[in-house]
């Protein structure tokens, strides 16, 4: 293996719960309770970008906002969160420092904004880690399209079966395996429960955690 793209909220980070509760508070103001979805329906909200989720909220539910007055919102609680408050998952900076001996090259691929991203990876010490972020401002896609892996494979040079993707997320795992990157499924219970059996089914390899590979097998 040449290279590992990192997906980061429920893989490095011990983030989802914060875009659970900021998602939770903001619907409750409009006693809006998000439905049970299907596989497919959670994987396509998932996969959007903060601008496009405020865009889809301020059309659809809070009606009397600007999709800019939610952006606002959003931008303001996910810059605390991820500034102060957000921390590694077990065992993530030895991890990253052992595969950087290695000679390995290690990307990010997710779908937060750069700008969370850099404050959390600069105050926890792993910004430098990385040779490149693939976030949707950078790439201007989704972890759910083809063009959004095809630019971290021309990033990293290498062939796509070289590369293996770290990622909790079913769709995402399913997306880069279509372009024939290597999948590591990633628990994290209990935000990808519901998904988990799926996902033991999709990738390629699973893991309670992205700090449990065996760097030799890599």
């Amino acid at each position: 293996m040449k290279a590992i793209l990192f997906d980061v909220d429920g893989t490095l980070l011990d983030s989802m719960g914060v875009w659970k509760n900021l998602n939770k508070n903001f619907l409750a103001k409009y006693n809006f309770t998000v439905p049970k979805l299907s596989k497919e329906e959670k994987g396509k909200l998932e996969a959007l970008s903060i601008t496009d989720t405020a865009i889809l909220i301020a059309k659809d539910i809070a009606k009397d906002m600007t999709h800019e007055e939610i952006l606002d919102y959003y931008r303001n609680s996910l810059d605390k969160s991820y500034s102060y408050d957000v921390l590694p998952k077990e065992g993530v900076e030895d991890l990253l420092k052992n595969i950087k001996n290695l000679g390995i090259k290690m990307a990010v691929a997710s779908s937060t904004d750069y700008t969370y991203l850099e404050k959390a990876f600069k105050r926890l010490g792993i910004f430098d880690y990385f040779d490149f972020f693939a976030t949707p401002d950078i790439v201007k896609s989704q972890k759910s399209k083809s063009d959004f892996w095809a630019y971290c494979i021309a990033k990293l040079g290498c062939e796509p079966e070289e590369i293996a993707l770290f990622d909790d997320a079913l769709y995402a795992l399913k997306a880069a395996k279509k372009e024939g990157i290597k999948t590591v499924g990633i628990k994290d219970f209990p935000y990808n429960k519901r998904e988990w059996d799926d996902i033991q089914k999709e990738a390629d390899t699973v893991l309670d955690k992205a700090s449990d590979i065996d760097i030799k097998s890599i």
